[in-house]
Parts: C-alpha cells; sequence; structure tokens
C-alpha cells in the first residue's frame, strides 16, 4: 500500500510539472504572438504614415503643374514689349540677338542643358518673366512681385533633367522628389511665330517613416508640349478696328460707331476702343475689347499705344458703364431706358454674345507698312513698282491649262500678263501673244525665261491699285480653286467689280427670326482652298459706287470674297453717303482697319444711301487657312498648346495623371 501510494504522488508531482511546463510554453507563445503583433501594427503605420508622405509630394508636383498652366493662359506682352521679344527668345539659346533662321528650322538645341533654362542667370527665363506679370502671379496665389521672383519661379519649373529639389515632412514622415520641365529646341515655326518645344517627364517621389520606404510615380498626360510665340495673324477676324470711329475727325466729335439690331457678325470681333450698342446685335464669335478711351490711341516710335489706363466697358446708347458695373453680368450685359415696365424680361439694349465677350483684353497694334509682303514678292512673288491703273484677278483656261491670270497695267501704260496654273509655276504672255515659262529676277520683276519660278500668291504694288476688278467679265470668279493671293500696296485700292472665289466656303447671309434669334449663314464647303487677302499698308481699301463713278461695275448687291485690310485707313464705299440704295456688300472674309468705313447710311434701320453689310467670317481662316503672307499683329502673344503645329491648348491644365503605383523601392 504504500509503496502504490509514493507512486500515485510521484505521478502527481510529474503532472504538475507538466502543466506548470505547458503553461510557460502557452504564456511565452501568448508573449510572441502580443510582441509581433504590436510590431506589425508599428510597421503598417510606417508604411501609411510614408505613403501618404509620398502621396502629399505628388499632390504638390500636380499642383505646381496646374498652377503653372494658368499662369501661361495669363501671359501677355504689351506695346512696349515688342522690340525686346525677339532679344528674349534669342536669351533661351543664350545668345545676344536673333540670328537668320528659316522658317522649318531650329534656333537652337537646348536638350542638352542639364539644368534646362535654370542656367546663366535669368537670362534664359528673360520672355516669361516678361510675358506673365504680377497681378497673374498675385491671382495664382503666389508671391511673383518683383522680376527676381518671378524668374527663381520660372528657372525652378523649367530646370531641366536636373531638375529642382522638393522635400517635405508631413506627420512625421518625409517625402523627397526632383523635378522639372525640360526644353529641348526653340524652332522658327513661322514667319513672325517661334515654339519653345519642352516635355513632361513622369514624377517619382519617395515617401519615408523611419526605415519604412515607399514610393508612387506619376506619368505625364502629355509628354510633349510647346510655347508658341508669335505675332498672330490678322486674318482670323471677321471685324478688327484700332480706333472704333469712322474718322479722325468722328472721334474728336465724338460721334461713335454703333452696333444694333442690324449688326450680325458670324466671327471673331476686336475693338482696342470700346464699343456702342443700341437695340440687339448679334456676334456670332468671340467678342473682344481692350477699352481704350476715345482720343487715347496715341502712334509712337513702336507702334500704337493706349496712353492712359484702359477702361474695360462699353456705351449702351449714350451711357458708358464700366465690365463692372454691368448687369446682369459683364458675359451677358443689358441696358434699359427709364420707364421700361419690363426691364428685365425685355431689356431695350441686349447685345448677344454666345461665344464670350472680354472687355479687357490685349491691345493689338496694327502693322504701319507692307514690308513683310515686300520681302516675299521678292522671294517669290510679283512685285510691281510705282501705281497700277489696272489691275485684275479672274480664273481662266491658258493653253488647256486652269489658271489663275494677274493682269496688270503700270502708269506708263505698260500691260503685263500672267497665269499661274496648280502646279504654282509662272507663265507670261510674251510679244507674240505666246504663253511661255516664266522667271523672276531680283527685283521681282517678271520675265520670259526658263526653267519657270515658282509663285508664293503675294503681289505686291509699291503705289496705289486705281482699278482691281475680276476681268473682262466680272461675273467670272476672281479666284481659282486652287489660288492663295494676297494683293498689298501701300497705297489705296479702289475695287472696281464682284470679286468671288471659284469654290466659295460659305453661302447665304445671316437672318434674324421673328423671334430675334439669328440663323448663321451656311459655311459647309470648308475644305475649299482658295483664298484672297487685300491690304493697304498706308492707305484705303476703297469699294468704288457705280452712283460716284459710272465706270465701276461693282452694282447692287456686289460680291467680295476676301479678307481686306487697311492698317493705316478704312475698308470704306467711295461714294456711300450719294444717291439711292445698292442694296448689300455681301462679303464672304473680314476686314481689319484703323478705322470703321462707312458703307452707307440709314435713318432707324431703313437704309438711305449706298449698302448695307451682309457679312459672313470665313471660319476657315481660324484654321490656319488664310491668304498667303497676311499681315500680321505688330503685338506678340504666348501661349500653351498640344501640337507642333496649330495652336491647340490644353482642355485642361497640364498635369501629371493615369496610374499611381505605388511600392517600396
Amino acid at each position: 500500500m504504500r509503496s502504490s501510494e509514493r507512486t500515485q504522488g510521484a505521478t502527481l508531482i510529474v503532472s504538475l510539472l507538466l502543466v506548470m511546463l505547458l503553461l510557460a510554453v502557452i504564456m511565452s507563445v501568448t508573449a510572441q504572438v502580443t510582441l509581433s503583433t504590436r510590431r506589425s501594427s508599428s510597421d503598417q503605420e510606417s508604411v501609411l504614415r510614408a505613403q501618404l508622405a509620398a502621396e502629399s509630394g505628388t499632390a504638390l508636383i500636380q499642383a505646381r503643374a496646374r498652377v503653372m498652366s494658368t499662369l501661361l493662359s495669363a501671359a501677355q506682352f504689351s506695346p512696349a514689349d515688342t522690340p525686346l521679344v525677339l532679344s528674349d527668345l534669342a536669351a533661351i539659346c543664350g545668345l545676344s540677338s536673333m540670328p537668320p533662321v528659316a522658317v522649318g528650322s531650329d534656333v537652337c538645341d537646348l536638350s542638352a542643358l542639364s539644368g534646362g533654362l535654370n542656367e546663366a542667370g535669368d537670362a534664359r527665363v528673360r520672355l516669361l518673366v516678361r510675358a506673365v506679370g504680377p497681378a497673374a502671379f498675385a491671382a495664382a496665389g503666389l508671391d511673383g512681385s518683383t522680376d527676381a521672383k518671378r524668374a527663381a519661379y520660372w528657372r525652378e519649373m523649367f530646370s531641366g533633367a536636373a531638375g529642382t529639389s522638393l522635400n517635405g515632412a508631413p506627420s512625421g514622415a518625409t517625402y523627397a522628389a526632383t523635378y522639372g520641365l525640360r526644353p529641348t529646341r526653340l524652332t522658327r515655326s513661322g514667319v513672325s511665330e517661334y515654339r519653345l518645344f519642352f516635355s513632361m517627364p513622369d514624377a517619382q517621389i519617395t515617401g519615408a517613416a523611419g526605415t519604412t520606404t515607399r514610393q508612387v510615380r506619376l506619368r505625364a498626360e502629355q509628354p510633349g508640349l510647346n510655347l508658341v510665340i508669335q505675332r498672330p495673324s490678322l486674318a482670323p477676324n471677321a471685324l478688327f478696328t484700332n480706333h472704333h470711329f469712322s474718322s479722325p475727325e468722328a472721334e474728336a466729335a465724338g460721334n461713335r460707331i454703333t452696333f444694333t439690331s442690324r449688326t450680325m457678325f458670324s466671327g471673331p470681333v476686336h475693338t482696342n476702343g470700346q464699343f456702342r450698342f443700341i437695340g440687339k446685335p448679334w456676334f456670332g464669335g468671340a467678342v473682344t475689347s481692350a477699352g481704350c478711351p476715345a482720343g487715347q490711341i496715341q502712334t509712337t516710335a513702336t507702334g500704337d499705344i493706349c496712353a492712359v489706363a484702359t477702361q474695360p466697358g462699353a456705351h449702351f446708347d449714350t451711357t458708358f458703364t464700366a465690365s463692372s458695373a454691368m448687369t446682369p453680368s459683364p458675359d451677358a450685359p443689358t441696358y434699359c431706358y427709364g420707364g421700361n415696365p419690363d426691364c428685365a424680361g425685355n431689356p431695350d439694349v441686349a447685345p448677344s454674345f454666345p461665344q464670350g465677350v472680354t472687355w479687357n483684353a490685349p491691345f493689338m497694334q496694327l502693322p504701319v507698312n507692307g514690308n513683310d509682303q515686300t520681302a516675299a514678292a521678292l522671294t517669290g512673288g510679283v512685285l510691281i513698282p510705282g501705281n497700277v491703273t489696272n489691275l485684275q484677278l479672274y480664273r481662266a483656261a491658258v493653253t488647256g491649262q486652269d489658271s489663275q491670270r494677274i493682269t496688270y497695267t503700270t502708269e506708263a501704260g505698260v500691260t503685263v500678263n500672267l497665269a499661274v496654273g496648280a502646279n504654282r509655276k509662272l507663265r507670261i504672255q510674251d510679244g507674240d501673244g505666246n504663253w511661255v515659262p516664266a522667271v523672276r529676277a531680283a527685283d521681282g520683276s517678271i520675265a520670259p525665261g526658263s526653267p519657270a519660278s515658282d509663285f508664293n500668291g503675294v503681289v505686291y504694288v509699291s503705289g496705289a491699285v486705281a482699278n482691281l476688278n475680276a476681268g473682262p467679265d466680272p461675273t467670272v470668279p476672281a479666284v481659282a480653286p486652287f489660288s492663295g493671293l494676297t494683293l498689298a500696296a501701300t497705297g489705296n485700292i479702289n475695287i472696281t467689280s464682284d470679286l468671288t472665289y471659284a469654290d466659295p466656303p460659305c453661302s447665304g447671309q445671316h437672318t434674324r427670326n421673328a423671334d430675334g434669334s439669328v440663323t448663321p449663314a451656311t459655311c459647309a464647303n470648308l475644305n475649299a482652298t482658295n483664298i484672297l487677302g487685300i491690304y493697304s499698308s498706308t492707305g484705303n481699301v476703297n469699294l468704288i459706287s457705280p452712283q460716284v463713278d459710272p465706270t465701276s461695275r461693282l452694282g447692287n448687291d456686289p460680291k467680295i470674297h476676301a479678307v481686306m485690310m487697311a492698317g493705316t485707313g478704312a475698308v470704306q464705299v467711295s461714294g456711300y453717303g450719294t444717291g439711292t440704295p445698292m442694296g448689300n456688300v455681301n462679303l464672304i472674309g473680314g476686314i481689319i482697319e484703323n478705322y470703321y468705313g462707312a458703307f452707307g447710311t440709314t435713318s432707324g434701320n431703313v437704309q438711305q444711301t449706298g449698302y448695307g453689310r451682309n457679312f459672313v467670317f470665313d471660319p476657315r481662316t481660324l484654321a490656319g487657312v488664310e491668304p498667303p503672307f497676311f499681315p500680321t499683329s505688330r503685338t506678340w502673344t504666348m501661349a500653351l498648346v498640344t501640337t507642333p503645329t496649330g495652336t491647340t491648348q490644353p482642355a485642361h491644365p497640364i498635369d501629371l495623371r493615369g496610374d499611381t503605383v505605388s511600392e517600396a523601392p
């Protein structure tokens, strides 16, 4: 019995020891699990903080890209900047002046600059500093009060492959990134156009929390962009006026041009002055006004300027209203005379701007000479010295070939007959009446010779054109279907017949409907390529009424298909205040003029003398179909674009977008 009891006691002791050992193991395992859980939670917290830090850096880079896009959209040069822009462009390349560079060629290759434009001090960003001023920076919430501060901003943004370091420490973690736009080349893309190409690299941001790191990578949505710096063509305007008066005398007397319910423009309309509205004029294109008050546009050595601070706004009948005070809004202003019981529902004055209106647009300088056209005529066109008594443009078959005829007679009585086919080769009628190849001499004159010279479309007259017409039969198109022409002259150009396209882009006229809305003319043939520009640099473009000159074949309801421009004068009807009404001038194109030329007189909405206006804007000019070497504004512009040609601007601010990839390095 005693032996059995001792055995049972030993068994109990062993069992207790085993239980205690098991409990110890369980407690040890539990402690290890607890410590592991705590370490895992700490690690997860570190990963999360590192991830959030990296994403904070990502948000910063994205915000910088958006702000830069906003700043560039506000880029604007003043007339005083005009003579400085070319030297600023040269400085981008590290040059002191712009070298002679052919259109389509690079001014310089910037891809080897590791620091991008962040080299040689501020010189390479001087153009950007000039274009984007303190007000634009303030509107974006940045301090750009000095040139130095704005230069520092642009140097950091265009800092090339070397980039600019971006660091931050949000919530106990840190992020780090190096980022900079990479300029690649400056190209002369047009006669008065340059492009600064740059790439937008992907971004990689590293976030760190303790020893834990995470990376976020973003790809550029628009990797290739460029800044287009140009003196824009004036062709894409339905109407452009420098002074919105009919003459200097009218401006001195305060007799303003008035847009009424008869006014219907389908394309862009701009004035450097201020508009006046009565009734309900309709504008189917963008409307812009620089707001220079009457009598304050002054001519300087660098072109016209507004001599005082501009006053954004417009005249509603006799009342001037600043844009800030327009009701119900500057985008859709109205005006009511006293006593109108339904002012809100039926205002007395209510211009319509379906494509928008800007009351503080840049002042755009008109060119003061025809130097560009002279140079083009010398190298690839036709240059005619002195006055021309008769100049004919018309389509005709020449030796079986569809041709553009150009015939002119000088003051000395010499007549020259030229023809150009779709191959753009010049031919001339010799003394025996035969059509033979023609060559261009160094002075721009044309004579028989071989091989035939190419024709770039420019005819320049260093004098006046007394009689511009469509040839023997004015019902024949003046411009062949393949032809692009610019007729430029220093003096007056007198139009004495219809001038039409063989293949017009538009037809019909704008129609005011019973409910007050407008149905625009039809412009469905936008693939047409024939186009005509008429430019007088120091005179007027005169449409000669047969009521003052019986030899004129302009007639009733004449058709003019052209973009017409008078740099220092007006596009006007000679004899507008004489005789009886003669219908409308049916224009397909646009008018650019120093003063708003008169076409006729009215009493209320009733035509009394001269012509009315049925002006249909040629929308092809907005797509780059323009008369060759047509004049450009003297004022430079800058825009951010997404295509190597054209001026397509980003639909959204430039950004780093797409898939976000998070990973541990």
